[in-house]
């Protein structure tokens, strides 16, 4: 299991729609799912975002907070 950690803010600044940790190729993840792994055998590798994963998820965050706004 490959997964980059964006930061634990995204969790809470979403409402929980997104994650703190994400696979490299994008799909939503979380602690359970690396204890899983875990408990299977598995390795898991998390390292930490680069700046233009952070940039992307940023953007998808303010997006999200833009709409939830636009709402009330």
């Amino acid at each position: 299991m490959e997964l980059i950690y964006i930061g634990d803010h995204f969790y809470k600044d979403s409402q929980t729609v997104m994650s703190p940790i994400y696979t490299v190729d994008g799909a939503r993840s979380d602690w359970g799912f690396v204890k899983i792994a875990l408990q299977s055998g598995e390795s898991v590798h998390i390292r930490q975002a680069t700046e233009k994963e952070i940039s992307y998820y940023t953007n998808r965050l303010n997006n999200m907070i833009a709409a939830r706004e636009r709402l009330k």
